[in-house]
Parts: C-alpha cells; sequence; structure tokens
C-alpha cells in the first residue's frame, strides 16, 4: 500500500445510488464501530440525506464522512484515492463514467471492487491498468455482483475441492453451472447499463460474445463433454445431475470472469478446463422456447426505438423494485458440477443460494469484499493486479456464509 497514510478504510463512491447505498447500509449495520469511512458523490445534499439515515440504523456508530466529487476527472479524485486502502465505486454505467476510478486507484495502490457486468469495459481495464496495478500493489476486482460472484465462487470451490481429492489422478476439465435469478424487476441503473452497452459496442457481444475474452489462456479445443445438434442449435443440454438446461442472457459475462479465474490460477484449474453456464429449464421445448426469447431479446435491443421504449417503461436509475416485497420474494439459487476428465458423470456439486433482495446481496459481495481486502493487508498470498472474486479465497467465503449466504460444497465418490 505504500507510504501513504490511509484517512479511511472504506469510501464509497456514488453512495446514493440503488446499490451503493446498501453497502452503505451493510456497512452501519454490520461493521465493527471502529471503522473508518467515507461517502462520496456528486450531491453533498443527496449524502448528508443518507449519512443521516444511516445514524438512525445505527446509534453506536459515528457517521461516515463525506466528501463530495463532482468530476471524476479532477485531482479531488485522485486525493480521495490516495486516503482510502479501498474504493467501493458504484458510479455506472462504468465504461462511461468510471475509467479514471480504476486508473486512480492502480496507479496509488488503493484497492477497488465494482458492480460492474461490462464485459468488454472490463477488458480495457486490463489491458490499460493490469500491470500497473501490480507494481502499485493494488488488488482490482470488477464484477463482485449478484450476477458474477457466485458463478466464480462455486467455480473456485469445485476446483480447489476436486484437488484436494484427486491429488494425483486429474484436474478439473469442466465445470457446469446452472444459475436462476428470482426478481421482480431490473433496477433502472442495470438497465441503462445494459442499454448503454449495447448502443456502444454493439449487440455482438450478447450475441455470441467470446467467453475468454478476459483471459490470457486460449480455449481448450475439446470440451469434456461433447455438444450435441440440439445445443449447438438451440442452447439446450441435459447435465445427469442439474436436468434440463437452457441459455442464459448472463452466461457469457459469467464465463468471461471464471475463464480469468482459471488463466490467473492455472495450478488449480489445470490446462484443460471450461466453464460453461445456462439457466434451467423444465423439458427440451421450454429450453429452446428460452433461447429463441433470449435472442429475440437481444436483437431487439440493438434496435434505438425499443431501447427508448424500454427507458420509458422501466426504474428509472437510482431507483428499483419496492425492498421490502424484494426481500421477501427475490433469491438467487446457482447450483454447478464439476467434472474431470474421463468419467461421464460429476465428481463434485456446489451450491450458492441466497433468499432476499438481489441489490441486498450485491452490496453484501461488495462490503465483505472490502472488509476481505482490508485484512489482508499486508496482502501476502493475494495477488494485485485485475483480478476476480474467487481471488479472495476462503476468508471471502466465510464471510458471505456469515451474511447469510448458503455456500457448499461436496465430493461425491466415484463409481
Amino acid at each position: 500500500m505504500g507510504t501513504i497514510s490511509r484517512e479511511f478504510d472504506i469510501t464509497i463512491l456514488g453512495a446514493t445510488g440503488w446499490t451503493a447505498s446498501m453497502c452503505a447500509e451493510h456497512i452501519t449495520k454490520t461493521f465493527p464501530t471502529t471503522l473508518k469511512w467515507c461517502i462520496a458523490g456528486r450531491s453533498v445534499p443527496k449524502l448528508t440525506t443518507l449519512q443521516e439515515s444511516l445514524k438512525a440504523l445505527n446509534l453506536d456508530r459515528l457517521p461516515p464522512s463525506i466528501c463530495s466529487i463532482a468530476d471524476l476527472q479532477s485531482d479531488h479524485l485522485s486525493l480521495l484515492v490516495q486516503r482510502s486502502k479501498v474504493i467501493i465505486n458504484g458510479i455506472g454505467p462504468y465504461h462511461r463514467f468510471s475509467t479514471p476510478v480504476v486508473e486512480a486507484c492502480a496507479r496509488h495502490g488503493t484497492h477497488y471492487v465494482d458492480f460492474s457486468t461490462e464485459t468488454l469495459w472490463i477488458a480495457d481495464m486490463i489491458a490499460a491498468y493490469d500491470a500497473t496495478a501490480r507494481a502499485s500493489g493494488a488488488v482490482i476486482i470488477p464484477a463482485i455482483s449478484g450476477a458474477s460472484s457466485p458463478s466464480d465462487v462455486v467455480a473456485w470451490l469445485l476446483a480447489t475441492a476436486i484437488r484436494r481429492h484427486y491429488p494425483r489422478e486429474s484436474r478439473i476439465s469442466e465445470v457446469v453451472c446452472s444459475g436462476k435469478l428470482t426478481m421482480l424487476g431490473m433496477q433502472g441503473g442495470s438497465l441503462e447499463t445494459v442499454l448503454q452497452v449495447a448502443e456502444k459496442y454493439g449487440i455482438s457481444w450478447f450475441w455470441r460474445g467470446d467467453s475468454w475474452v478476459l483471459s490470457d489462456r486460449e480455449e481448450p479445443r475439446a470440451p469434456c463433454q461433447p455438444f450435441s445438434w440440439t445445443n449447438s442449435l438451440f442452447g439446450y443440454r441435459f447435465d445427469s445431475v442439474l436436468g434440463h438446461l437452457a441459455t442464459s442472457f448472463i452466461a457469457k459475462t459469467n464465463e468471461s470472469v471464471v475463464h480469468r479465474s482459471a488463466g490467473l490460477d492455472p495450478d488449480c484449474y489445470g490446462p484443460d478446463f471450461v466453464y460453461h453456464e445456462y439457466t434451467p429449464a423444465r423439458g427440451v421445448l421450454s429450453s429452446i422456447l428460452i433461447h429463441l426469447l433470449t435472442k429475440l431479446g437481444i436483437l431487439l435491443l440493438g434496435l434505438s426505438w425499443f431501447r427508448w421504449f424500454a427507458r420509458r417503461l422501466s426504474y428509472q436509475p437510482g431507483d428499483g423494485p419496492h425492498r421490502g416485497k424484494s426481500r421477501r420474494v427475490e433469491r438467487m439459487d446457482f447450483n454447478a458440477v464439476g467434472y474431470i476428465g474421463g468419467l461421464a458423470r460429476p465428481v463434485a456439486e456446489a451450491s450458492f443460494v441466497y433468499k432476499g433482495a438481489l441489490v441486498d446481496v450485491s452490496a453484501i459481495f461488495a462490503v465483505e469484499a472490502a472488509a476481505t481486502l482490508m485484512e489482508k493487508t499486508p496482502l501476502g498470498s493475494v495477488r494485485t493486479g485485475l483480478q476476480t472474486p474467487s481471488t479472495l479465497g476462503m476468508e471471502f467465503v466465510e464471510k458471505l456464509r456469515q451474511a447469510g449466504v448458503d455456500v457448499t460444497v461436496q465430493i461425491e465418490p466415484v463409481r
């Protein structure tokens, strides 16, 4: 972290946003009262209102400091980054606003997490700032969110469990994951990000993105389980444990994060590892229908009139579904199996389940990742540079469990 004195343990940028404000609430309710932290953004009146609401949640802790950042290109941002041990960045869309934040953290050795699912922007950040962050000692982890973190964690748990159980026989060769998000609706900022990504990068990524775009590894030539024609044409797959599987809109984003983890830790994952993600389906026809609707939705994203229409009907940025109802109805279910070469059945299973609002679990991911980074300073075994959620290891997983996430992994006997 260098010789600079860090005034704040954690700083939340864009703290009045939909997810970032939940980060502030989680810190207020659960973190030690000795934590020194800051909420930052462009509107001091909104930050003051947030600060007052946090006081009511926990009268025993000192409120966070307030910092105004009107211009992310200014010296004020650089100074705030230098005063902070960890930045939680909630300012999106990230490809429009947050490149200066990543650059400042990489340059000044400040750890960083965000909620980005903007894969092509993350690829740009890796190319531009990975070497700088490694040199400064910064750990920069995009994609700490309810979309990408479960995939990365379950894949890493399976890889490490199989490596321990089969140290001399074989490495993990494939993880197949069934991921489902039960949600009342997409909050306005997330939808706006999807629409702006489609406008900037086009729909080709959503249609057929390269799931190896974040990794310095090449895709293995032959998957563990050969694909059928129904998988190639309609995205359908059947797994003996997970059942019927269908095309997932978020699969390529999550696969790219997991494949980066595999490239960063080849000893754990092995040279032939691949990860494939789907959404659960009731049967073949259901899977084909999900596939066709997903592809239709992607095509519509490419039409300006559809994006205009979606903006008119959706929540606005900073707003979203009713939080109380979301906490009663929403949940995430990620179930995955791990294969080793030469065996038709999986040898390990893992699950990642959270019952509650998805905005809450994204906030939990971010603040517990920040806490893990704080506790690992000096970092020791943690690699610096542009990393992934699983980089944080079992300490991170245990913090998620303590916060209410049900994470399991087990080895199945080989028959």
